[in-house]
């Protein structure tokens, strides 16, 4: 990736194959999961381990969120990570919110933006 978040067609492939194998899977399994064995559900927050990974990405995703926009990743508001982040998964939210920035520069306007700045 460039400095200018411009990504090569490789990167870009990667990361919607991160975003829909997260979407897909994780999200799949836990919905099977959830119909099939809902009792699951129940013996997993009991268990202080799970609880504590559940609380850590409900306390993380808005951190995320908010430092993506602040360091310029994205344009959109923090929240909108936060509601991807509930519902797929940060493996989800993150490279989506990453791809789909709006306001992004061409490839060909940051070559030319860079040899403005140079001379």
């Amino acid at each position: 990736m460039s400095s200018e978040g411009v990504y090569t067609p490789r990167e870009r492939l990667v990361l919607w194959a991160v975003a829909i194998l997260s979407f897909v899977g994780l999200n799949g399994a836990f919905l099977v999961t959830l119909v099939r064995q809902p009792e699951a559900i129940a013996t997993v927050m009991g268990n202080p381990l799970a609880g504590a990974f559940v609380v850590e990405a409900l306390v993380l995703a808005p951190v995320l969120g908010y430092l993506l926009h602040r360091w310029g990743v994205t344009r959109d508001r923090w929240g909108w990570f936060v509601v991807l982040s509930l519902v797929g998964s940060i493996g989800f939210a993150l490279p989506v919110v990453v791809l789909l920035r709006p306001g992004r520069l061409a490839p060909a306007t940051i070559s030319h933006r860079a040899a403005n700045r140079s001379t």
